[in-house]
């Protein structure tokens, strides 16, 4: 009976504690850290400029803006960024991730730390495979400049238009390279999403997914740039 009660007492500790983390991680974490992840590395000038893609549709649910200095040129650093994707060079972040939710399959096993020449030369129209389900389009491709892609519910002659339908649903990433005077770069990631969720829905997108999609593409740029310092340190 005693051994019982024990078993008990240590399952509800733990369920509690599995409570706890769910609601802080869940409830706490993303509102009161969202004003850090949103410009994550980006000075104050980075934040407030227009950048390619901000025209493409109106975006209050998220816009935020990343950005990470790389000690590598910028068509290194475009090159990767490019190239990345499912069955592609992957996402300079968590492979494991990748992995256990059947979104690898990356040409070289995990992200590249190589330009794949096969990857190269992406253009506008073209698709960048999240998962076997979500697939970003490709709406500029400037080498060494920007860029940038989009994936929801809105039309091409939807985009850029300043109007969207009554329901709808889309999000944008633009990669924006800047070179510095030292010959390296600025990598800047501006991440705009918005759409017609209310309600429950709307609270997941601007909480616990705003979050952990930070935490990725922050995870991302770092990646970016210590195989970009690496490939210019080889040149």
């Amino acid at each position: 009976m005693a051994t019982a009660l024990a078993i008990l007492k240590w399952v509800g500790i733990g369920l509690g504690l599995f409570v706890l983390i769910v609601v802080v991680g869940f409830l706490v974490v993303p509102p009161t850290t969202r004003s850090l992840t949103d410009a994550w590395g980006a000075t104050a000038e980075e934040v407030a400029t227009s950048l390619p893609g901000d025209e493409l549709f109106p975006a209050q649910r998220e816009v935020s803006t990343k950005a990470v200095s790389i000690d590598a040129p910028p068509d290194v650093v475009y090159a990767l960024v490019q190239q990345m994707g499912q069955h592609r060079a992957g996402w300079y972040g968590w492979d494991w991730f990748y992995r256990a939710t059947g979104s690898a399959d990356f040409v070289d096993g995990r992200f590249s730390e190589r330009v794949v020449p096969d990857l190269q030369g992406v253009q506008v129209g073209d698709t960048i495979h999240i998962n076997d389900m979500v697939a970003y389009e490709v709406v500029r491709a400037d080498p060494g400049e920007a860029f940038v892609t989009v994936a929801g519910t809105l039309t091409a002659d939807q985009l850029g238009t300043g109007s969207v339908p009554e329901t709808w649903s889309e999000n944008s990433m633009a990669w924006v390279l800047r070179p510095t005077g030292d010959g390296g770069t600025r990598l800047i990631l501006r991440m705009r999403a918005d759409g017609s969720e209310v309600g429950f829905a709307r609270w997941v997108w601007n909480g616990p997914l705003n979050f952990g999609g930070a935490l990725f593409s922050h995870k991302t740029m770092i990646g970016i740039k210590r195989t970009a310092e690496a490939l210019a340190s080889a040149r």
